[in-house]
């Protein structure tokens, strides 16, 4: 293994980007990088709507998308979705990042809850203050989305983050 490539391996991914990623609203340009990031941390995109990705928010260093959050908009209430952080970005904070940007973006859109389901990240997301919820207490309009009734799995962790009081 060559000095350069074990530095980039040992060097804490912070440290290899210290410049902070910009978030903006997604692009159509990143349909298809999109895709691959949302499928390479395997999240469903069977259900992704044109209306849906109005409400996502990407990162992106230079070219290539690194980043992704998007949002289900259901009244009060709303399904946070998609997160996702390429593995060359994982470590620098872009993912909390991403979650407050899309908290924000939830607030504007006059959601006062904000939902999600997760397998793999209760901790993550306990640690930006979601709470773990019985599946029994899913508001209607969250127990009616394709992720919640069948793209998520049953054993899927369900948590709630009140934005509004």
């Amino acid at each position: 293994m060559g000095t350069a490539q074990f530095a980039a391996e040992t060097t804490p991914a912070a440290a290899r980007h210290p410049v902070k990623t910009p978030i903006t609203a997604y692009d159509a340009r990143d349909e298809i990088a999109l895709g691959i990031l949302l499928q390479m941390a395997n999240l469903p995109t069977e259900d992704i709507t044109p209306e849906m990705l109005e409400h996502f928010l990407t990162a992106h260093a230079g070219n290539a998308l690194v980043g992704a959050a998007g949002l289900e908009v259901l009244g009060e209430v709303g399904l946070l979705r998609s997160v996702a952080v390429d593995e060359s970005h994982r470590g620098t904070g872009l993912g909390k990042r991403l979650v407050a940007a899309m908290e924000e973006h939830a607030r504007e859109q006059g959601v006062r809850e904000l939902y999600l389901l997760t397998t793999d990240a209760v901790d993550f997301f306990a640690g930006m203050g979601y709470r773990k919820l019985p599946r029994e207490q899913a508001p209607a309009a969250i127990a009616g989305t394709a992720q919640f009734s069948n793209l998520c799995p049953s054993s899927a962790a369900f948590l709630v983050k009140t934005l509004v009081a």
